[in-house]
């Protein structure tokens, strides 16, 4: 497997990766690099040698010392020094002119390996442990004079006579010709070679060790290492420490190569075992399916059955800002090497002296690039739902005294919606060498996009010092709650170039990037050819006469960068299929599949991949054939919920020779799978559902679609979606109206408290085979709500049921249909059959004083079989009497409004009335309680403007001095808000309606004389 580092190259300089003289390059795609050759370079030993001792041999000895060792009790503290030689490899440059590496970045690598080996990274598990191996730079040379650099050795390679570098040696040439001419005493020093260029032909490496050997051995020369190879190689590259990154445009730049190679030395495995779900020895190492590269974020699980995998594992190849974890296992392993095996346990007694390294106390942030991004998505099931991440604030090398930093925040994130900052200080003491900061990111199902937290702090005390750099962290709170829904498979780029447009003849959102003054481009005509039909896209020199030629013996680059893809919308990328041809010249001139971040098209560039280097992301170019292929490539983890564009990328480096044809490429297609539909008993996160126009998706525990809910009036706790009862039938049910059919399928939205004035849309989804059973009657159902609590098997009326004309969407591709309906209050929804109905749905309820009388009014939006209404009267609002009747209008779908005016009223009394229902059958359902008070020679007056009403109402009150109590009320008749002992300033009084959407409302107004209520309208 290969590793995938960003380079940032400024325009002025040489890619690094392309064997080049070019001076004037864009910013192209980065190189693919090996990070670790170890296993491969023993194995390559082994086939020429097949009696060199095996890994089972090793492990079987290594197990039967780390038993016979079991019962040591080892001290905390570092119990083994290693002296350490650099041998710095270089062309003569200047002392402190990359490679020839300044001493000062060997120091900080020295203070990053002994942080790393002392479990002083900011490891998060339980099982991480401190080795207690520490290393000291060697202060005198194999002849006993004492180093003028203690640990270093500066090798000119001239004066070795070792070949041209620039091309990169191979681990054979460096085993054979580097090592054998310039190792030191491997009994007395660890050698570590610094070399600037290394790969294995085909890839770049950042590093390789030799494996230690049993002590058992007849003859050390049965052992893959010798006397003359012992040690570790590590790329110029990677040299540095967290606090004074060697590289900060790679993801190696922080000096971990080393611990990783060091591991290697001292007896460890890779941590997925060098095989799927392998095996590295060690029992608290979660099982890995394979490498992890980059910047992995928890929780990762696998095919392995692990839940989350451990990729802060030195021995993984994450990038070095992930790297943070040696386990107590490893540390059994290393310490069992360093008492018993040949050329390490040696090392603790050495005779050449060493020097200790120390630094400052100046702290920073470990991240040289200032910025991370993290994926919101919780770990934990339980409300709220969230993840801890911790950030390091680290000390070059350690705290010299007591001091407080206290962190701040900023950024478009908001604290304690977002987020939470669980350490707002941090208390230094003398000799700490770092200290976490935790945040608790907080997962949501809302559609509001990235949200940044910009870290910084503030140092109260002398214990630490601000550094120079990486004073602020960015992180980017990665939004995944886009959701494209659907049961097929999709496309999301699929591109054939047959429509043409512009002088290159690209389809439209198709761009070009290239090099200043470089004469060779991509265009698309017939005289492409990459195995399709039509046109293709291709390199050409003349975008006139677009031949199918390049211009040779010139450097430079050219991107053809497809219109941006949108992968934040669906589960997860599919397959990238492309034809293409190319010839060029090999290792000179030469195609490469790339892409860009959308946020950042013009680069940095990326290699496309899930394991970037192999056939199929090139770089392709052959001597002597035309390369022709259809690769299938897996779209890489990293691309999940983002935006990018994908870009095939021609470079060339000034080489004289070179054959037709460039780059050709056609027919481009890239799958995803969008998020299925759930279409089983099941249940959802609880989320908070935020007020105001966001999009809120939630989805089931097994990641499926749900329901999503839109432009919610108010904040919502805890609100959780489920399906209660699924199939692909339809089950009949009883209404007052007779009996009809639902969907088998019912959702439930259950907030944390009740919400039942809160005014949302939502969308429910159902596949097609869930409602096969409708036919084509299947875009004309209706959605029923029905309250919580009443159960679906007995009769649904009017006061606990309603029914929505929802708006009905088919996605015929997609393989599901989707219905949204505006709702109040949270309840089981379901599709019925479009001959459903409830009879006499009451809309408006409202009682007001009119004269020396008492007004009803009352509204339905439809009428099923309505006889007429009862009208109630109490005077204690438990024992009702009838007082009237008003004829219904049977069954209608219009809206009706109704009157009943009492006159057998008095003065001073409060009165209760209620609205019953009555069907043809005589079943009758009552409306909500209203009450009013009939003030005897009263003239109080009660009057609202403006009315319609937007954003607040004036509401006038005259003939009294009293304090008055006001409610608002919506249609349904429920409360929305009560204010108390309102005193009206010279009569009138200011309600404020922001908070409250669109419609109907009543203006209750209680006073002393009597209740008054005027209806208003919100806009």
């Amino acid at each position: 497997m290969r590793r995938i580092f960003l380079v940032t190259i400024v325009i002025s300089f040489v890619m690094p990766g392309l064997r080049s003289s070019s001076q004037n390059l864009i910013n192209p795609v980065v190189n693919n690099y090996h990070r670790c050759y170890t296993v491969e370079r023993i194995r390559q030993i082994r086939q020429t040698n097949p009696y060199l001792e095996t890994d089972a041999q090793f492990e079987t000895w290594l197990s039967k010392e780390m038993k016979a060792g079991a019962g040591i009790q080892r001290p905390a503290a570092a119990n083994y020094t290693i002296p350490i030689i650099f041998h710095i490899v270089h062309n003569g440059e200047a002392l402190g002119t990359s490679p020839n590496l300044d001493a000062a970045l060997i120091q900080e690598q020295l203070l990053q390996l002994n942080k790393d080996f002392s479990n002083a990274s900011n490891s998060r598990y339980a099982s991480a442990a401190a080795t207690g191996i520490q290393f000291v730079l060697a202060q005198r040379n194999p002849t006993g004079s004492v180093l003028t650099e203690p640990g270093i050795d500066r090798i000119n390679r001239n004066t070795k006579g070792w070949s041209d570098y620039s091309n990169g040696w191979q681990p054979s040439y460096i085993d054979a010709a580097v090592k054998p001419n310039s190792t030191w005493d491997a009994n007395r020093y660890y050698n570590v070679w610094i070399v600037p260029k290394m790969d294995n032909g085909t890839t770049d490496l950042l590093g390789y060790s030799t494996f230690p050997a049993t002590a058992a051995l007849p003859d050390l020369n049965n052992s893959s290492e010798t006397a003359n190879t012992a040690g570790v190689v590590i790329l110029t590259n990677t040299v540095g420490s967290a606090y004074l990154p060697n590289n900060c445009n790679t993801g190696y730049g922080l000096g971990k190569t080393l611990a990783h190679e060091s591991g290697h030395f001292l007896g460890l495995r890779h941590i997925w075992g060098d095989t799927d779900c392998g095996n590295d020895y060690c029992n608290d190492t979660p099982i890995h399916f394979t490498i992890n590269n980059g910047v992995p974020t928890h929780p990762k699980s696998n095919s392995c059955g692990t839940p989350d995998e451990m990729f802060e594992n030195y021995m993984d190849y994450s990038d070095d800002i992930v790297l943070n974890t040696f386990t107590a296992n490893q540390v059994d392993r290393m310490q069992t090497v360093m008492l018993n095996s040949p050329r390490r346990s040696s090392l603790n007694t050495s005779n050449v002296g060493g020097v200790t390294v120390t630094g400052t106390n100046r702290v920073s942030f470990i991240n040289c690039s200032g910025a991370l991004n993290v994926s919101e998505k919780g770990v934990n099931n339980t409300y709220p739902i969230y993840k801890d991440e911790s950030y390091t604030l680290n000390v070059e090398d350690k705290a010299t005294g007591s001091a407080t930093v206290t962190i701040t925040t900023s950024g478009t994130a908001v604290n304690g919606l977002h987020y939470q900052l669980l350490t707002p200080s941090l208390v230094f003491a003398a000799g700490d060498n770092f200290k976490p900061v935790n945040i608790r990111i907080f997962d949501n199902p809302r559609v509001d996009g990235d949200k940044t937290i910009i870290l910084n702090y503030t140092i109260s005390g002398t214990g630490v010092a601000a550094g120079a750099s990486a004073q602020t962290l960015t992180v980017t709170l990665l939004d995944d709650d886009n959701m494209r829904v659907g049961e097929n498979t999709i496309n999301l780029l699929n591109e054939h170039f047959e429509n043409p447009t512009g002088a290159r003849g690209l389809p439209a959102g198709w761009t070009l990037l290239a090099s200043s003054g470089y004469v060779n481009t991509f265009v698309a005509s017939t005289n492409g050819d990459a195995g399709g039909s039509g046109l293709s896209a291709h390199i050409t020199n003349n975008i006139v006469t677009k031949p199918n030629t390049y211009t040779k013996g010139v450097a430079g680059a050219a991107v053809l960068q497809s219109p941006v893809i949108d992968a934040s919308s669906v589960l997860s990328l599919g397959n990238l299929s492309f034809k293409y041809k190319v010839r060029g010249l090999e290792e000179h001139d030469e195609g490469r599949l790339a892409y860009t971040s959308s946020a950042a098209p013009t680069g940095p560039f990326y290699n496309y991949g899930a394991t970037p280097g192999d056939l199929g992301y090139g770089p392709y170019s052959s001597n002597t054939t035309t390369l022709a292929n259809i690769p299938l490539i897996p779209g890489p983890a990293t691309l999940s919920n983002r935006k990018f564009n994908i870009c095939f990328l021609w470079q060339t480096d000034g080489s004289a020779t070179g054959n037709d044809p460039g780059f050709n490429v056609d027919d481009i297609t890239l799958s995803a799978t969008p998020f299925h539909i759930e279409t089983e008993i099941s249940s959802g996160y609880p989320f908070d559902i935020q007020s105001g126009t966001a999009v809120s998706n939630f989805k089931s525990t097994n990641n499926k679609a749900l329901v999503t809910v839109r432009n919610a009036s108010a904040n919502i706790s805890g609100a959780a979606v489920q399906i209660i009862q699924a199939g692909n039938g339809n089950v009949a049910f009883n209404t007052t109206a007779g009996a009809f059919m639902r969907t088998q399928k019912v959702y439930q939205i259950t907030p944390a408290s009740a919400s039942p004035a809160v005014t949302y849309q939502a969308t429910f989804y159902f596949t097609a085979a869930e409602l096969a059973v409708w036919g084509s009657n299947r875009l004309n159902l209706k959605i029923l709500k029905v309250q919580d609590g009443v159960s679906l098997d007995g009769t649904l009326t009017s006061s606990n049921s309603e029914i929505i004309a929802p708006t009905v969407v088919e996605d015929a591709a997609g393989g599901y249909i989707s219905y949204s309906g505006n709702f109040t209050g949270f309840s089981q929804f379901m599709l019925v059959s479009p001959l459903v109905s409830l009879p006499a749905t009451l809309t408006d309820f409202e009682v007001s004083i009119l004269s020396k009388n008492i007004q009803l009014l009352w509204n339905t939006s439809q009428e099923i079989n309505n006889l007429g209404f009862n009208v109630e009267r109490s005077l204690d609002g438990v024992t009702f009497t009838k007082v009237g009747w008003v004829d219904g209008k049977g069954t209608t779908s219009n809206s009706s409004t109704y009157r009943f005016t009492d006159i057998d009223v008095r003065p001073d009394i409060l009165y209760y009335y209620r609205i019953g229902q009555v069907d043809v059958d005589n079943r009758q359902t009552h409306s909500a309680i209203r009450s009013a008070r009939l003030k005897a020679d009263t003239h109080i007056t009660i009057a609202v403007n403006p009315n319609p009403a937007k954003g607040f109402v004036n509401i006038l009150i005259n003939g009294t001095s009293n304090k008055a109590s006001v409610e608002l009320m919506n249609s349904l008749g429920q409360k929305l808000l009560r204010l108390n002992n309102v005193i009206a300033v010279n009569g009138v009084y200011k309600l404020p309606l922001s908070d409250f959407p669109k419609g109907t409302y009543t203006v209750v107004v209680y006073l002393p004389e009597g209740i008054f209520s005027k209806k208003i309208i919100i806009e």
